[in-house]
């Protein structure tokens, strides 16, 4: 079985206790691609930051958010969650849905990393399978892009390749335990996990798909042999995507891949990122991978 991994190990940041409290460093992330490249950066710092480097295959500047705890130290190095937002989001998603991120960085001493991924209906470079003709969560059309396909391939991979390239900035400024790389999203980041989860299997310890899971789509899981897996959705979202997440699990544990299921009672498509996530973090902290082979 092939499987891809980022080189080297996976590093990623995010933002401390204090990122709600005041705007994070450089603003909100936001505006033109000229604005954005004169924000001030600080290499190497620790707590809520707003960051933003240069994408050439874009030929433009990329915003990207990072939580880096404050207890962070060089010399020991921490594990790294890499978050995916959902559509129409963007690097602060988790942050604006989970009012605590911050302090679940701090207590568990985690970066956390949150990427543009190109746009905020990139895909993260999964098939066009994904989602293609399924309805939106709460049942609406699926949107349009006015894109044809060659077009959507290519956006997505910038999208992808967005996620890799702020993996690979992060690690040089940061020591990231590569036996303790997550990869974790909500709907399309979701989707976005299962696709570069499997893709690049062989650096995750673990990873967290969170409303992630439509009926009849191949999520190729056999490449998720040795990485475990935590499938969470809620109570209250569409029907057909509770039941085929509910199979994804009975699947992931018939193939004998480490499993875990957390499906909120009466929570809604949106309402389901904050009561999961800090059960997300207590899941992927648990797990460790051998970094010379599973």
């Amino acid at each position: 079985m092939n499987k891809t991994s980022f080189v080297p190990a996976l590093v990623l940041l995010t933002m401390g206790p204090w990122a709600m409290a005041q705007p994070p460093a450089g603003g909100d992330g936001s505006g033109s691609s000229e604005e954005l490249a004169q924000q001030a950066q600080t290499p190497g710092a620790t707590g809520d930051q707003q960051r933003h480097y240069f994408f050439n295959a874009a030929g433009k500047e990329m915003p990207y958010r990072l939580y880096v705890p404050r207890s962070y130290d060089p010399n020991v190095g921490a594990p790294l969650i890499v978050a995916l937002h959902g559509y129409g989001g963007n690097q602060n998603y988790f942050f604006d849905s989970v009012k605590e991120l911050p302090a679940l960085c701090e207590q568990h001493g985690i970066i956390f990393a949150a990427p543009m991924g190109f746009a905020t209906d990139g895909w993260y470079g999964a098939p066009l399978s994904i989602p293609g003709a399924a309805p939106r969560s709460g049942g609406g059309a699926t949107p349009t892009t006015g894109r044809g396909p060659d077009e959507e391939s290519r956006y997505r991979a910038l999208s992808e390749q967005d996620v890799v390239n702020v993996l690979e900035i992060v690690n040089r400024e940061y020591k990231i335990d590569s036996g303790r790389t997550y990869l974790m999203g909500h709907s399309m980041g979701g989707f976005g996990t299962w696709w570069l989860g499997q893709k690049y299997a062989d650096t995750w310890a673990a990873i967290a798909p969170m409303s992630g899971v439509l009926p009849n789509v191949d999520y190729q899981l056999p490449r998720l042999e040795g990485v475990p897996v935590m499938v969470s959705i809620g109570g209250a979202e569409n029907p057909a995507w509770v039941e085929a997440s509910r199979k994804q699990v009975d699947a992931l544990k018939a193939m004998g891949i480490p499993t875990d299921y957390f499906e909120p009672e009466g929570a809604t498509h949106g309402g389901m990122i904050a009561p999961t996530t800090p059960r997300v973090f207590e899941f992927l902290v648990k797990q460790r991978k051998n970094v010379h082979g599973r």
